[in-house]
């Protein structure tokens, strides 16, 4: 049993500004994960005695495969 395709890209971003102090950064990070927002689609019953056999029910039942998200992060290094 072969399950659906699977179209995922996670993408970054990162800047790195160095401040007037000796040895200071200010570092910026925005980071993508299911950039385009694809549907992940569970895998489709296994059993052969199931009524259902072959059927998707439905995409990230489990939560494992959550739909886009963006996190921004900002460090200061001294």
């Amino acid at each position: 049993m072969i399950g659906p395709g699977l179209a995922n890209i996670d993408f970054s971003l990162s800047k790195v500004i160095s401040l007037p102090h000796e040895g200071h950064q200010l570092q910026l990070r925005f980071e993508f994960f299911n950039l385009f927002n694809h549907p992940i689609f569970d895998l489709p019953e296994i059993f052969y005695d199931s009524t259902r056999f072959g059927a998707v029910h439905s995409s990230n039942a489990f939560e494992t495969s959550p739909p886009r998200q963006i996190q921004l992060a900002v460090k200061y290094v001294f």
